[in-house]
């Protein structure tokens, strides 16, 4: 049982305020427009007011199935998103007429698309068949809902809410248009689907749920003034969220990453303040361990700044809104994550997009966040995830960090990457999880595991004979064991690799004693064959003597002899690596041996 549902809340029957009664930020005394803020999204629309607004043709959509490519399509239509809140935002805050008729025009635009799912996500059209172009809609037929279909009607409610008296004086059709296009593409949608990401059908879903469900709170609470459809919207929402909660372990570690958190613990995070907003506190779960402990996880892996574990799909650099991290730290009685958000305020202060329009618009009413330091734990650890992280010092700019993971290969965004492990030092990558490359058509295909940067041979684990992890849930690592102590995570890594590996046992401890991390390698194989220990640097190395090796940082990598080590330089194709590593090349390190029982040990400080 579940947070809502444990509390015995199933409906929103007679729980909502009137809409006359409502109002958007709820726990905030008096929201105003923040200047400083204000004036940079200013700055953002002006530089797009002499720009076209560029077309979306049925050529670039169809890219996605005759090449594979989804970025030239999205491209232009998160740009047609982006001008249409920059323009809202910087009209409401000037009054000045500047951008009234650009965001008429931007807006009209958006409502004429045939579709607003974007190709990638065409299999959510309720009539999806084998068409590379959206379906053809009739007065019968029902608009898909994906992430940003249920964004773009976000971005439209908040348009309508910040300026509907501006888009009237020029002719009243406009909003009648945008009332109609939000009610038929989105709640008359949301109330009549079910896609598979909303659990309904008991399957394991993501951060599209609670993401999806965001913006439709969001338009149903400024749009819809029907208290009964109000309450179905609410109800159906409190529904979807239990099932994406229902996914979640008690250490509310998210599979996903930190860089997904942002959609997922956060999203979650944005439906339950505007649940709070529509019902005028009378729906609550803020007291939930698991709903604490998902707003906890993001600061147990953060490594430093804006540098985050990057296990999964997830990019090793993020920084989640300071403001929202301090209001879900307080409102779950949090007050390590309350003070992380303080600290996380020197590292990012522009907070404003189309995709988490709640999110967006509470960022621009509330005052800026003040820097205040913040001593990072020693030790985390989710043991139902299988992750820990542990550092040298408590100022997470010094010193040796560790974080490593035991996991199984069925995660969401899943890598094969069981028992995986990265190292930092002074904040700075010595040894990394090289992350994810950019999303095609292949990315999320049967074809997935075939890109490198999904193969556990291409992150910091072995191959045996060649051969590498498996894709599965079955795949896995067992027998975790953790300990604060010794600061250290141990697992049995054999379920992770497939029968013909020839794996008798295969045993990895990784702990951070000091400065020093220290990796130990017991393993027993059916019969000898080549062993390849693989660790990935974002830097060259340099050999000082067998045994040894010079790494980033001025850290020095100590192995056992027996083992014949090399370096590879390659090329990362299909990702960007220089604005997160710092280099155009990769390297990964091979330290093999032929035999069929070993027990070895790396350190590194």
């Amino acid at each position: 049982m579940r947070p809502f549902s444990k509390k015995g809340i199933h409906s929103a029957k007679g729980s909502l305020l009137p809409y006359e009664q409502f109002r958007l930020f709820s726990d905030l005394a008096s929201p105003t427009f923040n200047d400083e803020k204000c004036k940079r999204i200013v700055e953002s629309a002006e530089s797009m007011l002499d720009k076209d607004i560029p077309l979306l043709p049925a050529s670039v959509y169809r890219q996605y199935v005759t090449n594979g490519n989804r970025s030239n399509y999205e491209d232009i239509y998160f740009l047609r998103r982006d001008m249409a809140v920059a323009f809202a935002v910087a009209e409401a805050y000037e009054d000045e007429g500047r951008f009234t008729e650009k965001l008429m025009d931007v807006v009209w635009a958006i409502m004429e698309e045939s579709t607003w799912l974007i190709p990638a996500h065409i299999y959510c059209a309720p009539l999806y068949g084998d068409s590379t172009l959206g379906p053809v809609l009739g007065e019968r037929s029902l608009h898909g809902i994906d992430l940003f279909a249920a964004a773009t009607a976000g971005t439209l409610s908040a348009v309508y809410l910040l300026c509907k008296d501006k888009l009237d004086a020029i002719d009243p059709i406009i909003c009648q248009k945008i009332e109609y296009t939000l009610h038929e593409r989105a709640i008359k949608n949301f109330l009549q689907l079910e896609l598979w990401w909303g659990g309904a059908m008991g399957n394991r879903i993501n951060n599209w749920c609670p993401w999806i469900v965001s913006n439709i709170l969001l338009t149903a609470a400024i749009m819809e003034k029907d208290t009964y459809v109000r309450e179905k919207v609410v109800t159906k929402s409190i529904g979807y969220l239990d099932n994406f909660l229902n996914c979640y372990e008690a250490d509310g570690g998210c599979d996903e990453g930190p860089a997904y958190w942002g959609a997922a613990g956060a999203s979650l995070f944005d439906c339950l303040e505007l649940i709070e907003d529509m019902s005028g506190g009378k729906i609550s779960v803020y007291d939930s361990e698991l709903v604490k402990n998902i707003g906890d996880y993001i600061y147990k892996v953060n490594i430093t700044g804006s540098r985050y574990v990057n296990f999964a799909d997830c990019a090793p650099k993020t920084s989640p809104n300071p403001g929202m991290l301090i209001r879900f730290g307080k409102k779950t009685n949090s007050p390590f994550l309350v003070s992380f958000g303080k600290k996380q305020a020197a590292y990012g202060d522009y907070f404003f997009t189309q995709s988490h329009m709640y999110r967006s618009l509470k960022w621009i009413n509330t005052p800026t966040v003040k820097e205040e330091a913040c001593p990072m734990p020693l030790w985390s650890v989710l043991p139902d995830l299988g992750v820990i992280t542990a550092r040298e010092f408590e100022d997470s700019a010094k010193g040796m960090f560790l974080a490593a993971k035991a996991g199984n290969n069925g995660e969401m965004h899943n890598h094969n990457d069981c028992g995986n492990f990265m190292v930092y030092y002074n904040g700075n990558p010595v040894i990394i999880d090289t992350g994810v490359g950019r999303y095609t058509k292949q990315t999320f295909s049967p074809d997935r595991y075939k890109l490198w940067f999904m193969q556990s041979g291409y992150h910091n684990l072995p191959s045996f004979g060649g051969v590498d992890q498996m894709d599965g849930g079955r795949y896995s690592a067992t027998d975790k064991e953790f300990s604060e102590k010794e600061r250290s995570i141990k697992c049995e890594l054999k379920g992770a690799y497939p029968e013909h590996a020839g794996i008798e046992s295969y045993v990895r401890q990784v702990y951070l004693k000091g400065g020093t991390v220290t990796v130990k390698e017991s393993i027993l194989l059916k019969d000898a064959k080549q062993i390849d220990f693989h660790l990935m640097l974002p830097k060259m190395p340099t050999v000082i003597r067998e045994g040894e090796i010079s790494l980033s940082e001025g850290r020095t990598l100590t192995y056992d002899k027996s083992l014949k080590a090399s370096a590879e330089e390659f090329d990362p194709v299909g990702m960007e690596t220089v604005n997160t590593w710092g280099t155009e090349k990769l390297y990964r390190l091979h330290f093999t041996i032929t035999t069929d029982k070993c027990n070895v040990i790396f350190t590194i400080k």
